[in-house]
């Protein structure tokens, strides 16, 4: 993604004389030759004084080490110039006779040639020493930009933001202009940003860049470079850089920048393909679980009712009146579970959806348990149902419709898992900042790794073989609590059975109706 800085001027333009002379290069080098021609004459001023005392090889000494902090200092080139300055130096005022070129003493020529090789090869030594240096401080400076550059982006959520990261990152490292151009599903390129581009890549050759993503190979047609973001198993896209010299001399380095960009991109598009894949997974798993839990459940109730209609058509003269009435509601009651199945199914899918919106109003939980009793009194008729709900309970803001089902489906539960005649308790408390409701029952219980499972969709226990369902129930109950904002679990009462928890937020109710209540109880 393109940065939005000031346009940087054509780096092709050629330099003033005043611009080459303030090169830090050519600075740097000029200060060197002139402290190699300096250091031979500040070693004379300070042997000058002291010739008498120290004899030809402490000078020469002296010389030597003027020498070699030149070298360590400015380097090779400038020593060199230091030591061949040395000898005529110390052969004019010091070796004899003074004041002139020539030397008499063989030890004095000897010490100026093992000065000048010695100064040479010290050079020579420091030289490489600064050059390595050099190249691990570069190293050091290049790995740290790789480090930086991974680490952001790592941190990276979306094509735009890796944009704006490499275009950071080679500004900072490089200090040019960069875009990144990002391979669709069509394999076209594009640029995933809103910004505007600057002015120093408005020159940008979609053409090139589409060429360079094709071929996988740079292409570098001033004023902008195409470099190919080639990913493990296809290319990812297109980096387009601003041409300038420390650009060039960095080549290795930009490649590693683009591996690493063109592997965060390839993170995403294996990501995506990840996510299809598990939906689709998803969605196949659900499709059969669907078909296998739906397709006993619908093809019995059909074919009871199929039976029982075929029977009333070819025998309807020789049926008495009560075999009739059994026939009829023989059909009743199945069409009734086909109903209340078919109800089931498109309340999941309503409330996954979120299309549901909660008609939440102030209720009562007395009456939502009284409803839930009475919708369920024909299949409660043998057994003792235990109610405990205090007189204190408050108001909940909830939908009263949904809640009830959410009863209904439990005590429908307790009903088909437990043995007839067993009772069945349902109490409410008020905690501090929640309310909670429990249906509990007198049956074997849930085991320990299904207490989780049983909410899940279409998951139907190991006890439930002969048992009708499809195992939504219990997965709605789930949703519409949780669309309250609240929770349902369930767990094991020692020697008793299971007992389910729902719990809700409570809300401060309006002054109006904790003064309508008030009256009414009045």
């Amino acid at each position: 993604m393109a940065n939005n800085r000031t346009p940087r001027a054509n780096t092709d333009a050629p330099m003033t004389l005043s611009e080459a002379w303030l090169s830090p290069q050519k600075r740097e080098r000029f200060l060197g030759h002139a402290w190699g021609v300096a250091a031979p004459f500040i070693c004379t001023l300070i042997d000058w004084p002291l010739r008498d005392l120290l004899g030809p090889a402490s000078i020469l000494m002296t010389y030597l080490l003027g020498v070699f902090l030149v070298a360590s200092r400015y380097g090779r080139s400038a020593s060199i110039v230091a030591s061949l300055l040395s000898a005529p130096t110390f052969a004019f005022y010091f070796a004899r006779p003074i004041f002139s070129f020539a030397i008499s003493d063989l030890e004095n020529i000897v010490g100026l040639a093992v000065m000048i090789i010695v100064a040479n090869v010290t050079g020579s030594l420091l030289e490489k020493s600064r050059m390595q240096a050099e190249l691990a401080k570069q190293r050091e400076s290049h790995t740290n930009a790789l480090y930086r550059l991974s680490r952001d982006l790592a941190a990276a959520q979306d094509h735009n933001a890796v944009a704006r990261i490499a275009a950071e990152h080679i500004d900072n490292e490089f200090g040019t202009d960069s875009v990144l151009l990002i391979a669709n599903t069509e394999n076209g390129l594009q640029i995933r940003t809103n910004q505007a581009l600057p002015v120093s890549l408005q020159s940008l050759d979609h053409t090139l860049a589409q060429q360079a993503f094709e071929t996988g190979e740079a292409k570098l047609q001033p004023p902008l470079s195409y470099y190919p973001l080639q990913g493990s198993s296809a290319a990812q896209g297109i980096l387009a850089v601003l041409q300038t010299e420390a650009l060039a001399r960095q080549t290795p380095e930009v490649n590693t920048f683009c591996h690493l960009i063109a592997q965060t991109l390839e993170r995403f598009q294996l990501a995506a393909q990840a996510r299809e894949a598990n939906l689709q997974a998803e969605t196949e798993a659900l499709r059969n679980a669907l078909l296998s839990s739906i397709s006993h459940d619908l093809r019995t109730p059909l074919t009871r009712i199929i039976g029982a209609v075929g029977t009333a058509i070819e025998n309807d003269a020789g049926l008495s009146a009560p075999e009739r009435q059994e026939l009829n509601q023989s059909v009743l009651e199945e069409a009734q579970r086909m109903s209340e199945l078919t109800g089931k199914i498109l309340d999941m899918a309503r409330l996954s959806s979120g299309q549901i919106i909660l008609q939440r109003s102030w209720n009562t939980i007395e009456e939502i348990v009284g409803s839930a009793l009475n919708r369920m009194d024909k299949q409660l008729q043998d057994r003792p149902v235990r109610t405990l709900l205090p007189d204190s309970l408050p108001l909940v803001w909830i939908d009263a419709v949904l809640i009830e089902q959410v009863l209904v489906n439990l005590i429908e539960n307790a009903v088909k898992y437990t043995s007839p005649g067993s009772p069945i308790d349902i109490e409410a408390v008020s905690l501090r900042d929640q309310f909670r409701l429990t249906v509990a029952d007198y049956g074997p219980g849930i085991a320990k790794n299904q207490q989780i499972r049983i909410f899940e969709k279409f998951y139907r226990g190991t006890t439930e073989t002969g048992q009708n369902g499809v195992g939504l129930g219990l997965a709605l109950c789930k949703a519409i609590v949780e669309a309250h904002g609240g929770m349902i679990y369930v767990k094991n009462r020692i020697g008793k059975g299971a007992e389910f928890l729902i719990e809700l937020p409570l809300h401060e109710p309006p002054p109006l109706v904790e003064s309508e209540a008030l009256g009414g109880l009045a």
